[in-house]
């Protein structure tokens, strides 16, 4: 299930219509409506006719049976709460190791992101150590280097702990995102 944001303009109020293919006419001004809302099974829904309309925001799952841990990570709303920082992939903090509790942060006064198309994302265990080191090394002597190069699944960035900026090495376009330390 897919929660989304909706943009849904001038609405209809309309009972439950399974032949409704199309927005009714507004009779006041003579357009289309831009989305049709009623109820049904008791709840509210909206249907919307241009897909720009409807932006997904997040992807909802639900699991019958025992918690499965390659599916999810946490048992309950609770414990993802506490450790805020779930991803999946490698290059990004796995909570499914057993080492997770080390994993979190290289410093114990935080940890290191990057600005992800999808929000931030905290670097691997291996990642936040080399970025924490050089972070540390050019904080207590301005003659070192600012940058060290960490490596994800597939590229390779140099990071840049004085300007706060990665830049994709290996990419002709050289794309650069966003850095910063997070607090714990």
């Amino acid at each position: 299930m897919f929660l989304a944001r909706l943009l849904v303009g001038k609405e209809a109020k309309l009972d439950q219509n399974r032949l409704l293919t199309v927005p009714p006419t507004d009779s006041s001004t003579g357009l289309k409506y831009n989305s049709v809302t009623g109820h049904t099974a008791d709840s509210q829904v909206w249907i919307v006719y241009e897909n720009g309309r409807a932006y997904p925001e997040y992807l909802v799952r639900y699991y019958v049976g025992r918690h499965d841990k390659s599916r999810s990570p946490y048992e309950s709303k609770e414990e993802a709460k506490k450790n805020r920082k779930w991803r999946s992939c490698n290059f990004e903090l796995d909570v499914s190791t057993e080492s997770n509790s080390q994993s979190n942060t290289a410093n114990s006064h935080g940890f290191w992101e990057y600005q992800s198309d999808s929000g931030w994302v905290a670097y691997d265990a291996t990642n936040q150590a080399l970025i924490e080191k050089t972070f540390q090394d050019f904080s207590s002597n301005a003659a070192s280097s600012s940058t060290v190069v960490v490596k994800g699944p597939e590229w390779e960035y140099e990071v840049d702990v004085d300007k706060k900026v990665q830049t994709n090495v290996q990419h002709a376009s050289r794309t650069q995102r966003n850095i910063r330390f997070h607090p714990a």
